[in-house]
């Protein structure tokens, strides 16, 4: 475990900037559009970090550089963020852009070093220490909102990466002809997985002007975000010995949910209902769905795969980048129609249900037909 050790302080950095300065600029400006292109701009370069890294690790052996940049970029953007808007808003897409890093990195450090037994509990701690970053970069943004502990806890990181895996080594894992298989095969579960995300950015994206229409204090912002990762934290502990065997069944009850919650709340919102304080247990409810879906998603999609692991993820997180920067836009777009705007994202996680529905009905298809 000592190769992950940094991993709680890149995650608390990561939270505590990815929170701390949309909630500041839409605070001190009242734009939805400026923080929608805030939220865009993130999102385009972790959209972006994604693929490239994903690409890069996949065809080179080395992994301690890479476990070292992350708190390095990350350090960097910080004092990107003390500057003026234009200087704030490089420094939250450079944000985004080393965050990428992380999930394709750790991913395969993880698959190359531990038995495929060890790890699904290896993946349950690692979990475990970035919902424990998370909470704690939530946490300091709504008590702190200083942003030397971000600096901090990225120097922390890098200084315990120096140590940590100073001689990691990993193998080159691409084949280009398997890698574009794949990736038809798993087209329509691209497909599902964006109108997810897509619909998930929607309401993460809004639920801050919806506090601010009912007269919320920010620091309840903050505090859902920090509830939202110990109840996360639960689900995740909960869905690794729960949801074996029953993949598909959690998928759709996610799904589900996620739907019934958006149409309320669009309703709500259209029949000029105040839900005041109750944004924080509907931010809580819909967010804390999430680890149940992944585990099951991603235990289905990568049941088998052997090659281009980094480069899949990879595609995956770009994918949901890509539709959190449509989701984040169409916030900015549609200004302060909020019901309609959960409105569209109801509508979005429907096209995932239907879409994953297909997927599964041809890969059950796959594996009936005959060997070639």
């Amino acid at each position: 475990m000592r190769r992950f050790l940094a991993l709680p302080f890149i995650t608390a950095s990561v939270s505590f900037l990815g929170i701390w300065f949309p909630v500041e600029l839409y605070s001190s400006t009242k734009s939805v559009f400026l923080l929608g292109l805030a939220t865009t701009v993130y999102n385009a370069t972790n959209g972006l970090g994604s693929y490239l890294w994903g690409d890069i690790i996949d065809r080179t052996h080395r992994r301690t550089e890479f476990v070292i940049a992350i708190p390095t970029m990350l350090s960097l953007s910080v004092l990107l963020l003390e500057g003026n808007l234009q200087e704030g808003l490089i420094g939250y897409g450079l944000v985004g852009f080393s965050s990428s890093l992380s999930s394709p990195l750790y991913s395969v450090i993880l698959l190359e070093n531990y038995d495929f037994e060890e790890v699904p509990r290896i993946n349950s701690r690692l979990s475990q220490l970035n919902l424990a970053g998370n909470a704690t970069g939530s946490l300091a943004a709504g008590l702190l909102g200083d942003v030397k502990f971000p600096l901090i806890c990225s120097t922390a990181g890098l200084l315990i990466s120096l140590v940590a895996v100073k001689d990691l080594k990993g193998k080159e894992n691409i084949d280009v002809k398997e890698r574009i298989r794949a990736i038809g095969e798993l087209r329509l579960a691209l497909l599902s997985f964006a109108a997810f995300n897509f619909g998930a950015e929607i309401f993460f994206t809004a639920f801050v002007p919806l506090n601010y229409r009912f007269g919320n204090s920010r620091f309840l912002i903050y505090a859902g975000y920090t509830i939202l990762y110990g109840a996360d934290e639960l689900v995740y502990y909960l869905s690794s010995t729960r949801v074996k065997r029953r993949h598909e069944m959690t998928i759709f009850t996610v799904t589900y949910l996620r739907a019934l919650i958006l149409l309320l709340t669009s309703v709500a919102l259209e029949a000029g209902l105040n839900l005041g304080a109750f944004t924080l247990p509907l931010f809580v409810s819909f967010g804390s769905l999430y680890p149940a879906y992944s585990l099951s998603f991603f235990s289905l999609i990568f049941r088998g795969l052997k090659k281009n692991r980094a480069s899949i993820i990879g595609l995956f997180n770009s994918v949901e980048d890509v539709a959190n920067i449509l989701g984040s836009a169409a916030v900015s777009f549609m200004g302060n129609e909020l019901a309609s705007d959960y409105l569209m994202a109801f509508y979005s996680i429907s096209l995932s249900i239907l879409t994953l529905h297909r997927f599964l009905t041809a890969v059950s298809k796959r594996s009936l037909s005959p060997p070639q």
